[in-house]
């Protein structure tokens, strides 16, 4: 059996590894790249038809070259390798990797040359685990036509043996390429001004210098080529843009304290942009690390924020080493960490819509915020909580906040629909939900939904074309039959859909909801934004499900995969149980995501291959499943044939159950290919 999950019974053990890769860089506390040399002036990457892979998923070995972060190449198993023909002997001098889902996970890797007869270790060691960018490794120079990649799995937010790089390149000092260039009197084109880091175009910077009360701020088109050596500049590694706010600097005329921070403004920079929560999705992702804070009472410094017309609506704010999430006035609203170091990159985002604010984390969200406020802005950069008169420290320029950005992107959907809370989390006006990178549909490009998916567009009952219901008449009442294990009743009556919205129901005397796709297939891909809540004060708990079912009954023989089950309408986890096929005595795993509140909106989705079964929460993967026969059992994704299956089950029995809705906003289905 191989597979990485959130919960595990033993963990997976790796080689020792001569060398780790990841360390911090005194003095500002910046991320250092790993056995960092000079850098190499000549690329020899080869194209897609030069790579090649011992073993992959159905992410593929070219993908680790096409230049894009958003593809990857995946091979399972220690020992897993990636190989590059550089076409002709080359004299290498570092490879450059970036790493999928590179802020939770540390690839324990070795990088090998090819010497004629065999292969040569010339670097051993692990990713950062701090950053999704590539990271250099540098090794003593080496004659080779080949270089390879041998994976040893992760560690890091979990362990596993998967290897999984977004990119690789080979690179070369000497000046030999084939490309021509190389010249040792040009050195390689370095960062000068933030903007060379940065998209800033759609962006204004306040600074704490200038008059009183009426701070500095620099606008397009002058903001293009703008950079100040103190405040606001490129780091030395030219990677990242270095924000800087001492506790005496100039301040805004409605704040005491001082900000070296960008301000959203519209497209070209021209004028101050103002989005409302309620039309239209809003993101912003950024990776930063927060790099000083000031000496005395006050270590506090905001690194993001979301703005409103009169003041802030929720801002990521460092308090020494506690890292919170405010929601308007409430400082301590959500804590993400006690225990922040200085100079340790993460990925955060804010996604705006339909009336609420999700904060992400590192992939994870952290909280959601209600927000209605039609004058809304993004900012990022430091703003220092503290001043002369409050710090009880040093009042001078060398007492201050500081954080480092090193990537910014912004993005905007149109708005064009009427605004209301359709739950929808696409906030785009038409459902596709295109930019929407917290499903996976969208993010690993699955094309166009199957036209069995159910937008819920209508009202009444669930359509007949796309959906079964119970076909009974138990206790004489039509489209009935018998719950789960005899408790109460499964009924049609109980699955209604309106407003855009199906909403299931599960009633104090244990009639509850349950339909079925009317779709039959082996492999498949589904993805179902839902949510669910007690709506009564007491009583046994209903057992939201998302399941396929064994199209021939009998899961002893056939599996089954409950890929989103938990016991409580208002669970602070999600959990799931996969069944093997082939397995008289019910064999099966059990994978857990915490903490996850069950009654916001989320995007479940899940993947059934003929190699493996792969699950989802807000576009990121949350377990990974493939084979493990034995004498017991089949290999767990081999199900003959299933169903999709929405449910409230019923556990308790013919009543003194806690009434409860689960509420389901779409589902898509999409074809394996």
């Amino acid at each position: 059996m191989r597979h990485t999950r959130s919960t595990r019974s033993a963990p997976w053990r790796r080689r020792p590894a001569l060398a780790t890769a990841a360390a911090l860089a005194t003095g500002a506390g910046l991320l250092a790249v790993p056995a960092m040399a000079q850098a190499a002036d000549v690329e020899l990457t080869p194209d897609a038809d030069g790579v090649s892979a011992s073993t992959s998923d159905e992410n593929v070995a070219a993908n680790a070259v096409d230049g894009d972060l958003r593809t990857r190449w995946s091979g399972e198993g220690d020992g897993a390798w990636l190989e590059l023909d550089l076409g002709s002997t080359e004299t290498v001098t570092e490879v450059r990797l970036a790493v999928h889902q590179g802020t939770t996970r540390q690839n324990v890797f070795e990088i090998q040359a090819w010497d004629g007869s065999g292969w040569q270790t010339v670097y051993d060691g692990e990713s950062s685990g701090t950053t999704t960018q590539l990271e250099t490794f540098a090794f003593e120079p080496v004659e080779t036509s080949r270089i390879r990649y041998l994976g040893h799995g992760y560690e890091g937010e979990g362990e596993g043996d998967w290897n999984s790089l977004t990119e690789i390149e080979v690179w070369s000092g000497d000046g030999d390429g084939d490309d021509g260039g190389g010249d040792d009197d040009d050195p390689p084109p370095t960062a000068e001004v933030p903007a060379d880091v940065l998209d800033l175009s759609n962006w204004k910077v306040t600074l704490p210098i200038g008059e009183e009360e009426d701070p500095t701020e620099i606008f397009q088109p002058e903001l293009a080529s703008y950079s100040h050596d103190e405040y606001f500049t490129v780091t030395e590694s030219g990677d990242g843009v270095r924000f800087r706010a001492p506790i005496n600097g100039v301040t805004t005329g409605g704040s005491s304290n001082p900000r070296s921070e960008l301000r959203e403004m519209v497209e070209d920079g021209s004028d101050e942009i103002a989005w409302s929560a309620t039309e239209g999705t809003h993101t912003m992702t950024l990776r930063e690390a927060f790099t000083s804070v000031p000496e005395g009472d006050r270590p506090y410094v905001v690194g993001a924020q979301i703005h409103g017309g009169d003041d802030d609506i929720t801002a990521l704010r460092l308090e020494g080493s506690e890292l919170w999430i405010t929601d308007g006035d409430t400082r301590h609203h959500h804590l993400i960490t006690d225990d922040y170091e200085l100079g340790t990159f993460f990925e955060f985002r804010y996604v705006v819509s339909d009336g609420e604010i999700d904060v992400y984390f590192n992939g994870q969200l952290e909280t959601t915020l209600e927000n209605e406020d039609s004058s809304n802005y993004f900012k990022a950069g430091a703003y220092t909580q503290a001043n002369c008169e409050n710090a009880n420290g040093p009042c001078s320029d060398d007492n201050y906040g500081e954080t480092v950005i090193t990537d910014l992107a912004v993005s905007h959907g149109d708005g064009s629909d009427d605004g209301s809370d359709d739950g929808s989390g696409d906030g785009d006006g038409d459902g596709d939900g295109s930019d929407d990178s917290t499903q996976a549909a969208v993010r690993y490009d699955w094309g166009t939904p199957h036209p069995i998916s159910d937008e819920f567009d209508y009202t009444g009952a669930v359509d007949p074309e796309r959906w079964d219901v119970p076909s009974g008449e138990e206790g004489g009442t039509p489209q009935c039959w018998p719950g789960h294990a005899d408790n109460g009743r499964r009924c049609g009556k109980n699955s209604v859909v309106g407003d855009g919205i199906l909403t299931m129901t599960g009633e104090e005397n244990g009639d509850t909801g349950w339909i079925r796709q009317n779709l039959d297939t082996q492999y498949g891909r589904w993805e179902i934004r839902s949510r669910s809540r007690n709506v009564g004060d007491e009583g046994g708990l209903y057992h939201p499900l998302h399941l396929i079912w064994p199209t021939a009954g009998n899961r002893l023989e056939n599996g089954e995969y409950d890929w989103v089950e938990y016991s409580d309408p208002d669970a602070d986890c999600l959990s799931g149980w996969l069944h093997y096929p082939q397995s008289p005595t019910d064999e099966k795993e059990r994978v857990e995501h915490c903490p996850m509140d069950m009654n916001e909106w989320h995007n479940f989705a899940f993947e059934w291959t003929p190699d493996e079964l792969v699950g989802y929460v807000d576009g990121e993967e949350w377990f990974r499943l493939a084979d493990g026969a034995n004498e017991d059992r089949g290999n767990i994704q081999d199900m003959p044939l299933g169903n999709l299956v929405i449910q409230l089950d019923n556990f308790t029995g013919d009543g003194g159950l806690r009434p409860a809705v689960y509420e389901v906003d779409w589902v898509r289905f999409y074809e394996v290919n």
